[in-house]
């Protein structure tokens, strides 16, 4: 029994040294585990990383050229954009635009021809009249529809020495030549765009851990930038060489990003066998798309950890062989002294990888604080949880103020619906998986003036569950306030065509009339000339007769016969008036008093005294002018008897007088006569100044009292204006310009 007793003594400390190489055996496969657990989530964790970093880069990218599109769009619409090399103006407002673009991605701006010739060219004078109607990019322009946009593959420049990569953002300018209502293909704006300025601006600033980088290729497989293999920009992995697998062992992952079949990251395998984490983001063009690819040595992600491991497998080597050298009295001693040890390699762990966790954050936080693009992060309850300062910028306020408030609160105004959506459904849209893409979105009450922004909102995924909202955006006042500056000078400069489009007509008219009253004056003096004479002879044989007659019907035809000479010879004066003015009294007058003297004369008439008020309204201390009384007396007697024979029922005639500017910007004197007859039809204004036009019956009008009225006022350099009405009246508004007193001539 005592020697079973001992043996059992004996086995107790090899047992318990067995169980505890058990222990210790499972604790080395469980930490092994754990491990290998914490580096693929690291790894998960730093792709989502690069993943965003990819994101970024592509929204920049796409929106600088998505914003130069737009800019070569608006100058592509200007009016004289066909003729610029002509036209300064249209120059000035074609070179503001293109300083809106970064000059640090873009070489030139230029504007060719429907027959592919260069009319301008931003940054050299020379190539004017180049032809470039045989280039590949010119000819894809020039078929495209209205307002679409055309990029190029990359191209290379031959006479610059850097072999400098670039590709062009074109559009194709249609105008309105033949057919107002079908424009026509009329030339082409391109914009050559750097490659390599894109790359040294959004690409090399960034670092993905220690050896990371990003690059970028096409979807057809062609490489557009790679920081540590220029050589292999523009080769293509579907048509590769015996030079393409000295970086590659195969292309299996590049080719699953272009066809869509890879996740958001992935692995491949360079000759030395290292591994690499691949996360990509696609920017979509007109034909083929963008793919931005940020990479980095997946051992450089894991060295904290496998520095790790290997103190750990060391530690627990340590540990193995003392207990296998410790006898069994000590296993109790050193028991307590494990359990502390673990203890503290433990918190250890949790510290280096609280470390590691503060790093990445910073590294995320720092990138996110950078950048140029506004950026949001809303929670479930749009509620903001993450801002930078670009956007703390454009709301005008400071971080700490923004950060834990709801959304809605930060805009003073009601945010404006989207495509007719209420905002708010637009963000809880976003929360149940769809994206949007607002343009040029007015934002009031943040900022003096409107604040117009192009904003991207998506849901914000972690691990496959949507968390929040994502918002970037980029402000793009200026841009919008010079394309409205730009719509207003269109407009005005319609309005000042129009203008003296109407101006010239008004002159023409002028100009035929005056020919006309000169022509007819000619062949009113000739005929005055021919009738006067055998006239008198008739007069006064008629009279003879008339003395001589007995019987009462000889008497009243000669009566009648002598009547109608009187008429005769009362137009036969006025057509030598009309064509010969004669001697004229100018004088410094009052015009109110030589319409004072005219009304005066008329109201003798027997229809003034019955059935016309005469209403007068004169200006007293009208400036005197330099006029001849008896002409100007003339014109306000023949307008006064037009308007009485207009009211032969009665009515109402008002007479007045006032200084003004004229149309000619004079000081000019305005005399309006004014009726409540019958009016005259509006066909027929233009003709009443025409001589022997009247619109009387036979016998009781010559038609050149108007004509002669016309042809007085003009000798003073003045003009007289009709506004009739039929069955209300008219008025006739008589403009004489002020002249300064001179010598008194006749």
């Amino acid at each position: 029994m005592k020697l079973m007793s001992k043996k059992r003594k004996q086995l107790t400390p090899i047992l318990f040294i067995f169980a505890l190489l058990f222990v210790l055996s499972l604790v080395i496969i469980l930490g092994q585990f754990f491990h290998r657990t914490l580096q693929s989530e690291m790894a998960q964790q730093f792709n989502n990383q690069q993943l965003l970093l990819a994101r970024e880069v592509a929204i920049n990218i796409e929106s600088t050229i998505d914003r130069v599109y737009k800019d070569i769009l608006v100058i592509s619409q200007l009016p004289e954009i066909h003729r610029i090399h002509e036209s300064p103006r249209c120059r000035v407002v074609a070179e503001a635009i293109n300083a809106q673009i970064p000059k640090d991605v873009l070489v030139t701006v230029q504007v060719l021809s429907k027959k592919g010739r260069v009319l301008y060219d931003s940054s050299s004078q020379f190539l004017f009249g180049t032809n470039l109607s045989k280039t590949e990019y010119f000819k894809r322009a020039s078929v495209l529809p209205r307002s679409e946009k055309y990029i190029s593959d990359l191209i290379e420049i031959h006479n610059k020495s850097d072999h400098t990569k670039e590709f062009i953002v074109a559009t194709p300018i249609y105008q309105y030549i033949k057919n107002p209502r079908m424009p026509e293909f009329n030339g082409v704006v391109m914009a050559i765009l750097s490659m390599d300025g894109i790359t040294q601006k959004y690409f090399s600033p960034i670092k993905s851990g220690l050896r990371g980088y990003a690059w970028m290729m096409d979807s057809t497989g062609t490489l557009l930038y790679h920081p540590t293999q220029p050589q292999m920009v523009g080769k293509n992995l579907y048509k590769t060489d015996q030079t393409c697998f000295r970086c590659h062992t195969s292309f299996d992952t590049e080719k699953k990003i272009i066809e869509g079949t890879a996740e958001t990251f992935g692995y491949y395998e360079a000759p030395g066998g290292e591994n690499k984490l691949v996360a990509y983001s696609r920017i979509p063009l007109v034909v083929k798309s963008w793919l931005v690819v940020v990479s980095a040595p997946y051992s450089d992600v894991i060295a904290l950890m496998q520095k790790s491991m290997r103190f750990y497998s060391l530690l627990i080597v340590s540990i193995f062989a003392t207990t296998l050298i410790a006898s069994g009295t000590t296993v109790i001693t050193y028991k307590k002294k494990i359990k502390a040890e673990e203890k503290t390699r433990h918190l250890e762990n949790r510290r280096r990888l609280e470390r590691e966790i503060e790093i990445a954050k910073n590294y995320l936080e720092n990138i996110v604080e950078n950048t140029e693009t506004n950026l949001m992060v809303l929670d479930k309850d749009l509620t903001v949880k993450t801002l930078n300062t670009a956007q703390a910028r454009t709301l005008g306020r400071p971080k700490e103020d923004i950060m834990e408030r709801p959304f809605f609160t930060l805009f003073p105004d009601n945010l404006q619906p989207y495509d007719n959506t209420p905002f708010e459904s637009v963000l809880q849209n976003t929360l149940l998986g769809r994206s949007f893409e607002v343009r040029d979105y007015k934002i009031t009450g943040i900022q003096r003036a409107p604040l117009y922004l192009d904003m991207f909102i998506s849901p914000l995924l972690i691990e496959g569950e949507i968390t929040g909202i994502l918002m970037t955006s980029t402000n793009v006042t200026k841009r919008v306030h010079l394309e409205e500056a730009l719509k207003q000078y269109t407009v005005e400069l319609e309005d000042k065509v129009d203008k003296g489009t109407a101006k010239a007509k008004k002159l023409e008219q002028q100009v035929l009339h005056s020919e006309k009253l000169a022509a007819l004056g000619r062949l009113a003096a000739g005929i005055a000339h021919e009738i006067g004479n055998p006239l008198t002879s008739i007069s006064t044989f008629a009279q003879l007769l008339r003395e001589m007659a007995t019987d009462e019907f000889s008497q009243s035809s000669l009566d009648t016969i002598n009547t109608h000479i009187q008429r005769i010879t009362e137009i036969v004066r006025q057509m030598s008036t009309f064509s010969r003015p004669g001697s004229m009294n100018i004088k410094n007058l009052q015009v109110n008093d030589i319409l004072n003297s005219s009304l005066d004369l008329m109201r003798l008439d027997k229809r003034m005294k019955s059935n016309i008020e005469i209403v007068v309204n004169t200006e007293p201390d009208l400036p005197r002018t330099m006029i001849d009384e008896g002409q100007i007396s003339q014109v306000f007697i023949n307008i006064i008897l037009n308007a009485m024979d207009a009211m032969p029922d009665g009515g109402t005639l008002t007479v007045s007088t006032h200084g003004d500017r004229d149309d000619h910007d004079r000081d000019a004197l305005f005399i309006s006569i004014a009726d409540t007859g019958i009016g005259i039809p509006a066909e027929e204004v233009e003709k009443i100044f025409d001589p022997f036009y009247t619109s009387k019956e036979a016998g009781k009008g010559t038609g050149l009292g108007l004509a002669v009225s016309y042809s007085i006022v003009k000798r003073f350099k003045g003009d007289i204006k009709v506004e009739s009405t039929t069955d209300k009246g008219t008025t006739f508004t008589i403009i004489l310009p002020i002249e300064a007193k001179q010598e008194e001539r006749s």
